[in-house]
């Protein structure tokens, strides 16, 4: 149903075979896409509300904004158009250390992690994938920065095959 390979140009870049049957060519199969974006991770809010007169405006914080922007275009490096088949999502956030929690790996403090994810997924939004309803798995994990700077690694991978995913879900130890 769905093709098993994404393809690399020869830029480097990411996309889907144009016809579902892959002929090779110059170009090599990939499973997934796996790029890290610099950068301390932004963890989506709310939306704000600000009331002009008696009109009522919902707006996202230009950090938000920014973070996004910054994850789309680092993205737009590794891949050539989105995806619109079902997609695996693996993030680790690498969060900044407090000089109070030297001995400490795994961030268990705020942001929440799941705000952290929605920054991430809204800025892969038309450039990884067609729209973050398209991520079925989803793993996430926030941990201190040992050695270079803050940063959140993505990986991405397209679903292979419906039953294998399910059967995994079902049977990991298949």
């Amino acid at each position: 149903m769905y093709p098993d390979a994404l393809c690399i140009s020869s830029e480097g870049k990411a996309f889907l075979p144009p016809d579902l049957g892959f002929s090779g060519g110059e170009e090599r199969v990939l499973s997934r896409v796996t790029f890290e974006v610099a950068g301390n991770p932004v963890p989506k809010a709310r939306a704000r509300v600000v009331t002009k007169g008696k009109r009522r405006f919902a707006f996202t914080p230009k950090k938000v904004k920014d973070w996004e922007t910054i994850v789309k275009t680092e993205a737009k490096k590794h891949f050539e158009r989105p995806f619109a088949l079902p997609v695996v999502v693996s993030l680790t956030f690498y969060m900044r250390r407090p000089k109070t929690r030297r001995l400490d790996f795994w961030v268990s403090t705020t942001p929440d992690l799941d705000n952290l994810e929605k920054s991430v997924l809204d800025g892969l939004n038309e450039v990884a994938y067609t729209d973050d309803k398209l991520v079925v798995v989803k793993s996430s994990s926030k941990r201190y920065v040992t050695n270079g700077v803050p940063r959140v690694r993505i990986t991405i991978a397209p679903i292979q095959n419906q039953k294998s995913l399910f059967d995994y879900s079902e049977n990991p130890s298949n």
